[in-house]
């Protein structure tokens, strides 16, 4: 890494980027960035189940409400600004399908691949589906 920056200290121009290298950069910025994802959402989902345990609260709960909300907020934001540049029917469209996609496309694909069975073991039986949420 020391090299790099020699030779981007160097051989470049304060106006235009180092054309040679800055592929090589785009993957490391890109391995970063998910680097950088995959950190913080360990430590949100650990910290959940700290506050879980703290207030005796199971996690599946804790998961399905704080992490719903936290995945809503940059919608929220998006509409907001929207609405604030005059754009509030375009808003209000994202608000419905925006969380009407995400439950169509989810529940629907996941249940799609549960129905059609397991095909590591040759059968075709669908998997059961329990009609209580306890089960």
């Amino acid at each position: 890494m020391i090299c790099l920056s020699v030779y981007i200290r160097f051989c470049t121009k304060v106006t235009e980027a180092p054309v040679n290298i800055m592929f090589l950069f785009s993957i490391i910025a890109f391995v970063m960035a998910i680097s950088w994802i995959s950190f913080t959402s360990d430590i949100v989902v650990d910290l959940l189940s700290i506050l879980g345990t703290i207030l005796n609260v199971p996690t599946q709960m804790l998961g399905l409400t704080l992490l719903a909300w936290g995945n809503c907020l940059g919608d929220m934001n998006a509409d907001v600004a929207m609405t604030k540049k005059g754009f509030g029917e375009m808003a209000i469209t994202g608000c419905m399908a925006g969380p009407v996609f995400n439950i169509l496309m989810g529940l629907g694909l996941s249940t799609l691949f549960g129905l059609m069975g397991d095909s590591s073991t040759g059968t075709d039986k669908p998997a059961s589906i329990p009609f209580s949420i306890f089960v």
